[in-house]
């Protein structure tokens, strides 16, 4: 019958869903990082280690500068987004309480990754909401009336999704030497990704290694989860991988560093394919917007290990 032709509002949203990560898949090859920049001289204080962050999906709508430490001068530019910035509320609060009221921030100074940078774009589409025909032949023009209109829709969503971890991917190393050229510091880094953000971290890895100065990786919800990494915490036994953790280019073949988190909750699909995972989250969306918006039971391990990493630099 072709009254099969019209498909549901989830089903397109499952082809979205597809055609996203196969544009995703396309953009996981190593690109050759931009070139370090020379030293300029200093214009503010230079911190013991920078933490460069990069927001997930959409969260372009909670963007307000942050000082993350009384004890320290520096006032983040906000685009860190909501989530990492609710982790590294948390991170402070964590440290203090277990370091005798000690600042860990005191330290740290945030740069988020701006929309010049990496747009961290994941545009909407609409489905029409049509009448079910009562004839195949209402069906056949239906089918013609919408579904070149929301192809159209679900490949530009596609594009645009495609461009933004581009743009992010070039971007990390560009702001980064921006950053040394403008102040003239050389900080270590760490280098915090959520969501789609994680993806344009990864390959920065080995580059800011082989300059010396990374310090470490904290990622929350990523696609590029390797299955059973030992890194990833959360998700018991490391999961079985996130959506792109199957590629050649993950979490695991990327690492430039042992100082590595990887947290991936449990029922969080992104980080997780597992089928147990998959069939629990179906009704409710799953756990990939919790992290640090509410408590965890891993979320005092993650921040715990952050501190180390910011230790291992400011107190060696």
């Amino acid at each position: 019958m072709l009254i099969g032709v019209l498909k549901s509002h989830a089903s397109w949203r499952l082809r979205v869903s597809a055609l996203v990560i196969a544009f995703v898949a396309a953009v996981t090859a190593v690109l050759t990082p931009i070139a370090p920049a020379p030293q300029a001289e200093a214009q503010h204080r230079c911190p013991a280690v920078a933490f460069v962050a990069a927001r997930g999906s959409g969260q372009n709508d909670q963007i307000y500068r942050t000082r993350y430490s009384s004890q320290a001068p520096w006032v983040s530019n906000g685009w860190e987004g909501q989530t990492i910035r609710a982790f590294l509320h948390h991170a402070e609060g964590r440290y203090r309480a277990t370091h005798g009221g000690n600042s860990l921030m005191k330290d740290v100074e945030v740069l988020g990754l701006e929309p010049r940078y990496y747009p961290a774009v994941y545009p909407e589409y609409e489905v029409p909401n049509v009448i079910a025909p009562s004839t195949a032949l209402q069906a056949l023009g239906l089918a013609v009336q919408y579904s070149m209109p929301v192809l159209r829709m679900a490949v530009r969503a596609g594009n645009e999704f495609l461009d933004s971890v581009q743009i992010g991917r070039t971007g990390v190393m560009a702001m980064i030497n921006n950053y040394e050229r403008s102040t003239g510091c050389r900080p270590k880094y760490i280098l915090s990704g959520y969501s789609q953000g994680t993806m344009i971290m990864l390959e920065h890895e080995r580059e800011l290694a082989r300059r010396g100065q990374l310090a470490g990786v904290v990622y929350f919800g990523s696609p590029n989860t390797a299955p059973w990494d030992p890194a990833t915490v959360g998700v018991a036994g490391g999961g079985a991988g996130g959506m792109l953790g199957f590629l050649p280019f993950n979490m695991k073949s990327a690492a430039g560093t042992r100082n590595r988190v990887n947290y991936c909750l449990p029922l969080d699909g992104v980080c997780d394919l597992s089928i147990q995972t998959l069939r629990a989250s179906q009704g409710n969306g799953g756990n990939h917007g919790r992290y640090y918006i509410w408590p965890s039971r891993w979320d005092n391990q993650v921040s715990d290990t952050f501190g180390r990493f910011v230790d291992q630099v400011r107190y060696r």
